[in-house]
């Protein structure tokens, strides 16, 4: 006797053929977005560095163009010219100054006129006095923010600190106080990329012993002081750590800056990237 096995009638019976008119699902739209060659030239890949910054990431400095070269040269020696003028001339310019520093010395208000003027000449803050670095970190937080990213995108010395900054601590910040990079230059950095105010005054106030150096050799260069050995002693040692300090702080934001030189080159080539892709909303809504 057989057995003849039979398969169960289906669950579900056959789809049913597509109906218009109790469906709101379309299959002809499916195919309105761009081609599939359209959608494989969205998809780039990164760009290669600029010559600019292949040169960067490698070190390698950039020649000069001689317009450039009579620019330097002229204002270094110009500005040596200055300081051994100077300093050869130190003691004749204290007393020649001397009628009016006793008018301001005698005068009620005398003191707030050089206050006035530092403020003023701190515009940017060329010796670091802390209420025109307030007022400079201020203006261009608030007024040239626009223009500081133009220029970050357009500079690359300038672009390599902002994203050092950016991505640093407070310490960072501090030591590019202390190091050779001009105040005024790395105020308008803070201001620009976003750094909290109190960050900013802090390392700030915690930067002024390198604007005691000026002061005190001022002091030292008065008439009035005595030029003996526990002065000119005082005076080598506070040069020679002030020295010191710089340098090394210098060195120190140097070597960040080169360790984060690749990811600051990878962020631009990103970044170009994405401005030339075209979003991939292929499908349109039904």
């Amino acid at each position: 006797m057989s057995t003849t096995l039979t398969a169960p009638d289906p669950v579900y019976g056959y789809p049913p053929s597509f109906e218009s008119s109790l469906s709101t699902f379309n299959p002809s739209k499916v195919n309105n977005g761009p081609s599939t060659d359209n959608l494989i030239r969205t998809i780039s890949r990164t760009p290669s560095p600029t010559p600019s910054e292949y040169n960067l990431l490698h070190g390698i400095k950039e020649e000069k163009t001689l317009k450039e070269k009579i620019k330097s040269y002229g204002f270094t020696a110009v500005v040596i010219a200055i300081a051994i003028l100077f300093a050869i001339y130190t003691k004749d310019i204290v007393k020649a100054l001397k009628p009016e520093t006793n008018w301001l010395h005698d005068h009620p208000a005398g003191a707030l006129i050089p206050i006035a003027i530092l403020i003023i000449i701190s515009f940017p803050p060329v010796f670091g006095i802390l209420l025109g670095e307030v007022a400079n970190f201020f203006t261009f937080k608030y007024a040239c923010s626009v223009r500081a990213k133009k220029f970050e995108a357009k500079n690359m010395e300038y672009g390599l600190l902002a994203h050092v900054v950016r991505n640093g601590s407070f310490w960072v910040i501090l030591i590019i106080r202390y190091s050779t990079v001009p105040s005024h230059f790395a105020t308008a950095v803070f201001a620009t990329v976003g750094v909290k105010f109190w960050i900013f005054f802090a390392a700030a106030v915690l930067s002024l012993p390198t604007q005691f150096v000026p002061a005190y050799v001022g002091y030292c260069l008065q008439p009035s002081v005595k030029n003996d050995e526990t002065s000119k002693t005082v005076e080598n040692v506070v040069l020679g750590v002030a020295v010191a300090s710089t340098i090394g702080a210098h060195i120190l934001i140097q070597r960040k800056m080169k360790v984060a030189t690749p990811d600051f080159i990878y962020a631009r080539r990103k970044a170009r990237q994405a401005n030339d892709q075209v979003p991939l909303n292929h499908l349109s809504e039904a």
